[in-house]
């Protein structure tokens, strides 16, 4: 296991690590990492701006007054501002990028559902990031998925 952490995915022999490393190759394998150079590098931006945010949470912190204080910090102070950075690039489109999903809306809606499991009203304010979650989760393998998939706090 390359650097000793998982997940990991193998392929033709080869292992390649890092989970966003490896949802990249997926999406380009599976022809949802955009249909154009720009849109790819414009979906990985996304991704990349999601994840910078979801990475300010201290997940790992044990002491939970410590945890609650940050999380709540983080909730109340910095997400208003991603969500309208969000909201604004999304704008009137049905994807964030081009015209058809990609994988930063799959990974929008991932992280999303995370976030509003900790702050059920995060995104009330932005009925188009809402209205964007239900798009990718009416997809029919989405769809499929959430109903089988292990129910699970977040």
């Amino acid at each position: 296991i390359p650097f000793g952490k998982i997940p990991i995915l193998e392929v033709d022999g080869v292992i390649i690590h890092q989970s966003l490393a490896i949802a990249r190759y997926l999406a380009r394998d599976s022809g949802l990492a955009g249909q154009t150079p720009v849109e790819q590098a414009l979906a990985d931006a996304i991704i990349d701006t999601i994840d910078d945010f979801m990475t300010l949470f201290p997940w790992a912190e044990k002491n939970q007054d410590v945890r609650k204080q940050a999380f709540d910090d983080i909730l109340t102070n910095k997400a208003p501002e991603l969500l309208k950075d969000l909201d604004t690039f999304l704008g009137d489109n049905n994807w964030l990028v081009g015209k058809s999903v990609t994988w930063a809306d799959f990974y929008w809606d991932v992280c999303s559902t995370t976030l509003l499991s900790l702050k059920p009203d995060l995104a009330d304010n932005y009925p188009r990031l809402l209205a964007l979650r239900e798009r990718v989760q009416a997809l029919p393998a989405i769809a499929a998925w959430i109903q089988k998939r292990p129910k699970t706090i977040m």
